[in-house]
C-alpha cells in the first residue's frame, strides 16, 4: 500500500475529496484514522489541550456557524453528524472533505491562532 503525505497548512482541501486518511501526525506523533471525521476529530482535540486555544474554542461555541447549523456546539443538539470534542465542545462533521476542512482551518483554527504547520494528513493512494 502506498501513502501520500500532505501538510494540512499548505494543501488544498479540494485535493482531499475522495481520498482515505489513515494517520494524522502531529510533528512524528501518529494518530491512526479510519475516516474523515477521524482527522477532524483528532485535529479537535490536540487543539483543546493547548489552554489559549481552548478558551477560544469555548468562546466560539454557537457563534460560528453557516446558514443552517452551527459549527462549534456546547451540545450536539441541533447538529446532524456532531463529533465530540470534549464534553463542553462538539463540532459539526455532516459536510464533504472540501467544506469541512474550509470550515475548521478558515472559520475556527485561524481564529484560534492554532499553529497547524506541523500537522500532516497521510492518505493511502
Amino acid at each position: 500500500m502506498s501513502e501520500r503525505e500532505y501538510s494540512l497548512k499548505y494543501s488544498n482541501p479540494h485535493d482531499f475529496i475522495g481520498t482515505k486518511p489513515i494517520t494524522v501526525l502531529f510533528g512524528e506523533e501518529r494518530v491512526d484514522v479510519r475516516h474523515w471525521s477521524g482527522v477532524y476529530k483528532a485535529i479537535y482535540e490536540r487543539v483543546n489541550q493547548d489552554p489559549q486555544a481552548r478558551e477560544d474554542l469555548l468562546y466560539l461555541r454557537n457563534k460560528a456557524s453557516g446558514k443552517v447549523r452551527v459549527f462549534i456546539s456546547d451540545s450536539p443538539a441541533g447538529m446532524t453528524k456532531p463529533i465530540k470534542v470534549d464534553d463542553e465542545i462538539f463540532v459539526e462533521s455532516h459536510y464533504g472533505v472540501e467544506t469541512m476542512c474550509h470550515i475548521m482551518l478558515d472559520c475556527i483554527l485561524r481564529y484560534v491562532r492554532y499553529d497547524i504547520s506541523n500537522i500532516k494528513i497521510i492518505l493511502r493512494d
